[in-house]
């Protein structure tokens, strides 16, 4: 890293008077590679076009990749910034090789000691912060999903120091994927791990179908080794008949990403609101407003949703992990589950193993929704939700669509809706009705 010394003090001008200070910071992979990164960046000062230069990659990027909201100013700031932040953090989408190392909370933080968890990479990564990247830039999940995969030396030796076959991710991990937290409880019983790395793989796979990964780069040898963990954790009860993990008292059944029925997510929902505490995590508060908006409680998850705003803090729009202002700053992991509030909350999206679903709500404090380049199976879609309908149009589709036609199936009625690419014309838009939050395939506007 090199970086412009920052001065302790700057004289401003006098009335009516301007003056911009700029201060350069560049972070390689060697001496070699920053250096000619900070050289490119003072010619760029010295010729007065660092700024431009900025904002110029930025529009470029925002062409590909957007949230925009016809609604309250705090919303749409709030958006931008998470999004913002967030693209921030992936590796460059230009440089396919690039080394990449990972997520933090904090983002590229200080990591000193006591300090934004030290620069680790926990789960946050894979459950709250990848959904959205996979979303719309499938290319740097794969990097993030390659991390894990050059991490898995260290996680065998984990699962084997434990006295495990297979793989044991570390609760906190950093270049060698052995545990480096520096409390040996978390690194012990935080075993969801496995189970959030192995959700990010599979939900790349369902998005992308990239076999590749898989085959040929070591993915499914993350897959198997953890499966070896489980099987080696599991102990059989003649008395019950079943399987329990070890050190863990399992309920009598799970099934992750199940659709329970209304009255059992309801009673979830209002149990554990109550109980949670109101200056914990950013992130709490968004995974209740989507429990919410899949019952169509929109009032209820708008209460929740409107929690998050506590741990935003001005001018910057940077998070904090707790809302009195501690934990780590600038929390990618509360924006991360934010976004996906509104990306995965308000439009409904699911990607599954056989489709895309979307099962959209519209609050009355939004009169538009518009989400540009959602990633799926190499194509590329827009959606723009209002209170009247939905249209859903390709920009780009890969799939040929005699042999593997691209469809979205709207959850409410099952309908499949076949998606060719095309322009801006209602021939090529799906137009649906989703008045009273009820959504029906409207025979007037749908091609």
């Amino acid at each position: 890293m090199i970086w412009t010394p920052v001065p302790q003090a700057v004289t401003l001008p006098g009335e009516e008077q301007e003056r911009t200070w700029e201060f350069l910071t560049t972070v390689a992979e060697s001496e070699e590679e920053v250096k000619k990164c900070f050289s490119e960046g003072t010619s760029l000062i010295a010729a007065g076009s660092l700024y431009s230069s900025h904002t110029q990659a930025w529009t470029a990027l925002w062409k590909g990749c957007r949230v925009d909201v016809d609604g309250p100013l705090p919303l749409r700031q709030a958006l931008y910034g998470c999004l913002y932040y967030l693209l921030s953090a992936i590796p460059p989408l230009d440089s396919p090789d690039f080394l990449f190392h990972g997520i933090s909370p904090g983002g590229l933080s200080n990591g000193t000691q006591g300090e934004d968890y030290w620069g680790h990479v926990f789960w946050d990564q894979d459950t709250w912060i990848y959904p959205n990247i996979l979303l719309f830039y499938p290319e740097a999940a794969r990097a993030i999903l390659k991390y894990r995969i050059r991490a898995l030396g260290g996680a065998l030796k984990n699962a084997q120091e434990q006295g495990y076959k297979g793989a044991k991710f570390p609760w906190e991990s950093a270049v060698t994927g052995q545990e480096v937290c520096p409390e040996e409880i978390y690194g012990t019983q935080e075993v969801h791990i496995n189970g959030d790395v192995l959700l990010a793989f599979e939900q790349y796979y369902h998005a992308t179908q990239d076999q590749k990964l898989f085959r040929e780069e070591g993915a499914w040898d993350v897959v198997s080794m953890v499966a070896q963990y489980w099987c080696s954790r599991v102990v059989w009860s003649q008395e019950k008949q079943c399987y329990h993990i070890k050190g863990n008292s399992p309920p009598e059944s799970w099934f992750l990403g199940d659709r329970t029925c209304p009255e059992v997510r309801r009673n979830d929902l209002e149990m554990y609101e109550p109980v949670t505490a109101l200056d914990g995590p950013a992130m709490t508060w968004s995974m209740f407003a989507v429990g919410w908006m899949e019952l169509k409680e929109i009032q209820r998850a708008q209460t929740q949703l409107s929690k998050c705003f506590n741990n935003i803090t001005e001018p910057f729009k940077i998070w904090v992990e707790n809302s009195d202002g501690s934990g780590a700053v600038n929390f990618l992991t509360g924006m991360g589950g934010f976004l996906q509030a509104i990306l995965f909350g308000y439009t409904g999206f699911r990607i599954t193993k056989s489709s895309l679903n979307f099962d959209p709500i519209c609050p009355d404090n939004i009169s538009k929704l518009k989400v540009t380049g959602v990633s799926y199976l190499g194509s590329k879609l827009n959606f723009t939700l209002t209170k009247e309908n939905v249209r859903i149009k390709v920009t780009k589709s890969s799939r040929d669509p005699q042999l593997f036609p691209l469809e979205a199936v709207l959850v409410a009625s099952g309908q499949r809706i076949p998606l060719p690419e095309g322009t801006v014309s209602p021939h090529y838009i799906t137009a649906l009705c989703i008045s009273d939050l009820c959504c029906r395939a409207c025979s007037a506007g749908k091609s």
